[in-house]
């Protein structure tokens, strides 16, 4: 059993998620600690955005300071990358 649980965590280690902002000029990547990944109401891999902005020393005031346009959400796997979730921050109110 031991030996079943260190498996699980080496394969769980090999997994990492990132959020890339891409804005006007430059494109940001937030470091996601991987305890703040869980599974939303929907059944879908999730992280809140303020808490990595937090973790990352960024706030989002800097957000909108960046005029950014797309947030997107990846998981990497063996350093293919997937995306999970994006959107567009280009919204006219």
């Amino acid at each position: 059993m031991a030996q079943r649980n260190s498996l699980d965590n080496k394969v769980k280690n090999t997994t990492k998620y990132s959020y890339i902002v891409d804005c006007i000029d430059k494109q940001v990547h937030l470091l996601v600690d991987a305890r703040d990944v869980f599974y939303n109401a929907d059944d879908e891999i999730d992280c809140p955005l303020d808490v990595v902005l937090r973790k990352n020393n960024y706030t989002l005031q800097d957000l909108m300071n960046w005029d950014a346009r797309e947030i997107r959400f990846i998981q990497i796997i063996d350093g293919n990358e997937t995306i999970l979730n994006s959107f567009s921050l280009d919204v006219n109110l």
